[in-house]
């Protein structure tokens, strides 16, 4: 005799298993094959949350090494521009005070300065080469 919505499956379990079943059903006054459906349930649940895990844990792996390799380059860019400053500052504190039109230079040549790194920013960063520059069709 069928019952619906359930499929007939034979399984052979070792006799010190099928001991404990009988007493934990008994104690329990349900039937075993309830228990049974039941262990197989929480089994294949665990199994499946598992995978979830791994798959979430090798995501974030793959995030923190990124975060990494950020905070490097943040740190050794960080530590360039601090170096150049300092070198500039001293070495431009010995210079005599520039007149008005090499102050109108270089406030001309700041401002193309910042104009390419606008135009470069707006480009992306995948566009800027290990050089610094944009590529070959890079006119500035």
């Amino acid at each position: 005799m069928a019952i619906k919505g359930k499929t007939r499956h034979q399984l052979f379990l070792p006799d010190e298993i099928s001991v404990r079943l009988t007493r934990m059903a008994r104690a329990q006054k349900r039937a075993r094959s309830d228990l049974l459906v039941e262990m197989v349930d929480a089994w294949m649940n665990q199994r499946s949350a598992s995978e979830g895990d791994d798959s979430v844990a090798k995501r974030l792996d793959r995030l923190q090494r990124s975060i990494d390799e950020t905070r490097r380059e943040t740190f050794i860019i960080s530590f360039a521009l601090f170096r150049f400053l300092r070198h500039h500052l001293i070495y431009s504190a010995a210079l005599p005070r520039p007149d008005e039109a090499a102050q109108a230079a270089g406030q001309r040549n700041y401002q193309v300065f910042l104009d390419g790194i606008a135009q470069r920013m707006g480009r992306g960063p995948e566009t800027v080469t290990a050089e610094g520059e944009g590529g070959p069709n890079d006119a500035n």
